[in-house]
């Protein structure tokens, strides 16, 4: 029985590719934050990517967390990592679709500095924990052409939010 004494209902698992990813990761206690296309989108950018984007606390245990989060999300190869790998490279990608990028780094960007200006997005119940537009304006100054215009279509974003 619940709380309020009606039947407990089954929780719905999510149907976007990026709130099952998010939402296993929380239940894993994983510190991240969402960076890439997943990020632009949450902020209002219509831009598409077929890969997920996760900037995590590069500890082995965070690592740990990650890759079990992942691994009961049916990622076969993340229960092939070692923890220590994923949290000592700048990149590991797992997966096909969807593909999660695990990053220790963005661009010049690591977790620490990410997580405290996060803003939470709730897409289907899970909250989302995503880079602010400077973090993702700071991590898309890499030179390359999609980046400089996801740059401009952040720097509307900000405008028109007045952020």
């Amino acid at each position: 029985m619940g709380a309020v004494g009606g039947p407990l209902t089954a929780m719905t698992e999510p149907q976007t590719r990026l709130a099952r990813v998010c939402a296993a990761l929380n239940r894993h206690d994983a510190a991240y934050v969402v960076f890439g296309a997943s990020a632009l989108q949450l902020w209002g950018s219509a831009r598409a990517a077929p890969e997920i984007d996760i900037l995590i606390k590069s500890t082995v245990e965070n690592a740990r967390r990650v890759l079990a989060a992942l691994a009961a999300l049916g990622f076969g190869l993340a229960s092939e990592w070692l923890a220590e790998e994923v949290a000592g490279k700048a990149v590991t990608v797992l997966g096909d679709t969807p593909r999660v990028d695990i990053l220790t780094v963005a661009w010049s960007l690591h977790y620490d500095q990410a997580a405290p200006a996060a803003t939470l997005f709730e897409v289907e119940g899970v909250e989302i924990p995503t880079a602010s537009i400077d973090h993702l304006i700071a991590s898309k100054r890499t030179g390359h052409l999609q980046d400089a215009a996801d740059i401009e279509i952040l720097e509307a974003i900000k405008r028109l939010r007045r952020l």
